[in-house]
């Protein structure tokens, strides 16, 4: 390698702070752009431990970036294409279109969308069936709430966000047709400050459970919803994306979360031969890839009954019996 060849591609790891960003020719190699950081205990934490495991399970050599802005998507996906990567996982509804627009130069590297509906011959989604989850989660809050009020708190009002809240209010009203929800949104994934206050102002309206699809700001709402509960309301608060019951174990009742098995199943897809492009739907019948998780701090405080009722309809999702509604997109 000559000397300006090693200074450039040295200054383009500093500057995208990609970690492990080399690795020998014969090594199955998977990459992943992240929307924010991997400390969130949510959404890229979430992502990330499904690398570290493919990692694991799979030998992959690996690396991941924090991608935020459009200027940077197809930036990262076509340096990491360019470096022989077999894999690169873009985590979100935001990168299909540069996924799209790259992959056509790099026939031989498989993209793969954690959310949308870009179908290429070497691009396609995961779908994450939260909603499913997210039903179970809306009979419990439609059962216990004392007021008739819920309230749910996004970060952005895009379409994976309104399909989670969409499953949760429909759980919700099928055992309790006269509840009301209300919807707020952040408008980022990171506002924790405005997340609290969004959570506050629902809490001050009546809401007592209260259930999140906001990423990093989600912290935000445990933080209103133990304040809330220490000046001796009786509300509970949702983990969402990952199993977040440990962050506030007096607050949140239960999680909706993706198993990080889901990643290491669509690379190992990749690794022997066997990806095809379609859309990769990944619900509790795969295996519980999507579940729900008792705080089992928390769940004596759910009666039997709703527990009961929780899982009659849990089993008719495994069965196909039952499917949670959810948005198109």
């Amino acid at each position: 390698m000559g000397k300006q060849t090693w200074i450039i591609s040295s200054l383009l790891l500093l500057l995208f702070g990609f970690t492990n960003a080399t690795a020998k020719a014969d090594e199955f190699k998977v990459a992943m752009l992240v929307p924010g950081s991997i400390s969130d205990a949510g959404w890229n934490a979430l992502a990330y431990e499904g690398l570290k495991r493919i990692e694991a399970e799979l030998g992959a050599q690996v690396s991941h970036v924090e991608s935020k802005t459009p200027s940077q998507w197809e930036e990262h996906f076509r340096f990491y294409a360019s470096k022989g990567y077999d894999l690169i996982f873009g985590h979100g509804f935001e990168y299909q279109e540069p996924a799209k627009a790259v992959a056509a130069d790099f026939p031989e590297t498989v993209f793969i969308t954690t959310s949308g509906n870009t179908v290429l011959e070497n691009v396609s989604p995961i779908v994450f069936e939260l909603e499913e989850a997210t039903y179970l989660l809306g009979i419990i809050s439609g059962m216990m709430t004392k007021t008739g009020k819920i309230g749910l708190v996004g970060g952005m009002n895009i379409p994976p966000i309104q399909s989670t809240f969409l499953a949760f209010e429909a759980g919700a009203k099928s055992v309790n047709p006269d509840v009301k929800v209300s919807r707020s949104y952040v408008g980022d994934w990171e506002n924790i400050g405005k997340a609290k206050e969004l959570t506050l102002s629902q809490i001050a309206e009546g809401a007592d459970f209260i259930f999140h699809n906001a990423d990093a700001a989600g912290r935000g709402v445990f933080h209103a919803v133990e304040e809330s509960r220490k000046a001796g309301k009786d509300i509970y608060a949702f983990g969402s994306n990952r199993d977040q019951n440990d962050i506030a174990p007096s607050a949140i009742l239960a999680s909706a979360a993706i198993d990080t098995k889901a990643f290491v199943y669509a690379a190992n897809l990749v690794k022997t031969g066997k990806f095809e492009p379609k859309i990769m739907w990944m619900g509790m019948a795969l295996d519980e890839t999507v579940k729900l998780i008792y705080n089992p701090t928390l769940k004596d405080r759910i009666p039997e009954a709703v527990q009961a009722k929780v899982e009659e309809v849990r089993q008719k999702i495994l069965t196909g019996e039952f499917k949670a509604p959810r948005v198109k997109f």
